[in-house]
């Protein structure tokens, strides 16, 4: 049985659709490192994982130099109980390389836990896949 509160769901959803979309399109490395617990894992496809918020800062500044992001992360199922919390969805978008040249469409499958900490809710968990785009 779960405790999901209106509440918490409601600010998770906002957490993964709105805040984290918004830090990532703002290019803002480290306030996107900063919703994140400092014990995080955060396992990306075909990149190595971070085990703090300082990798995470470092591994998205890396991909922020990189390419301008276009995000629309969906949280679609999103369960709470006590402290902590799951949520599955997708992230659909366009990195544009800022070398030039063309873009490239994304889709994750993304799985994040999370746990209620004094700041709020924080992700400690991300781990997601490449997903075929069509």
């Amino acid at each position: 049985m779960t405790n999901s509160s209106v509440e918490d769901v409601a600010a998770i959803k906002k957490l993964l659709s709105e805040t984290y979309g918004n830090l990532v399109m703002a290019h803002n490395a480290a306030g996107y490192a900063d919703i994140y617990s400092d014990d995080v894992l955060w396992a990306p496809p075909n990149g190595p994982d971070q085990k703090s918020k300082e990798g995470v800062n470092n591994a998205i500044q890396g991909l922020f130099d990189k390419f301008m992001f276009k995000v629309n992360p969906q949280p679609e199922e999103v369960e709470v109980q006590n402290d902590f919390a799951y949520a599955i969805g997708t992230v659909d978008g366009v990195l544009t390389p800022r070398a030039g040249g063309d873009h490239n469409t994304i889709k994750f499958r993304i799985f994040w836990l999370l746990r209620k900490e004094t700041a709020g809710w924080k992700i400690f968990r991300q781990i997601w896949n490449n997903k075929p785009v069509g």
